[in-house]
């Protein structure tokens, strides 16, 4: 990114921390910067686009934080299983942080992105689970997006209603799916 870009995705992101996605606007950030709207089309096309560049840098550092977090455990249905844990609880502070409806439409943004770089580990950690017998064989494709539909499905569940909480049945049950 060059240097007026990374200065817009910066300014846009500390505004999301102070006040969410939703009450973030460019006219807020072209004053913040000094520049124009305009300028600020010039580099990225709309808001959705600039949340989503973030949503991609943040993605890619997470994958790399759930992969040295699970490493060191001594099996691959371990790994799965803590993977599971940090996604769940990652996403249930999320919800807590942003709420429902907030929750909702950042989801719509920033979903193709933690699902590409949690997917991609996913899949890492299924292919070799099933290279060392742990896991049955089988399409691993096919095997981590029938996984991120239940984690999906359940975390909808979730932003719904907090209370909800079926975290260990459901990764007791995607362990056994595995099997």
């Amino acid at each position: 990114m060059n240097t007026t870009k990374r200065e817009i995705a910066d300014a846009f992101a500390q505004r999301i921390a102070e006040v969410g996605y939703d009450r973030t606007n460019l006219d807020d950030i072209a004053r913040e910067l000094h520049i124009s709207k305009k300028t600020i089309y010039v580099h990225f096309d709309s808001k959705r686009d600039i949340y989503a560049a973030l949503v991609a840098v943040e993605a890619a550092r997470e994958k790399m934080r759930l992969a040295a977090a699970v490493a060191t455990l001594p099996t691959y249905a371990a790994r799965v299983e803590a993977l599971l844990k940090l996604v769940i609880d990652s996403a249930r502070a999320h919800i807590n942080a942003t709420g429902r409806e907030e929750w909702l439409r950042e989801y719509e943004i920033a979903a193709d992105a933690f699902r590409q770089a949690n997917g991609e580990l996913l899949r890492e950690l299924i292919e070799a689970g099933m290279a060392a017998g742990e896991f049955a064989p089988g399409d691993t494709v096919f095997v981590e997006r029938a996984i991120a539909a239940m984690l999906l499905d359940y975390l909808i569940g979730v932003n719904e209603d907090p209370s909800v909480d079926h975290d260990a049945e459901l990764i007791e049950r995607i362990l056994k799916f595995l099997q």
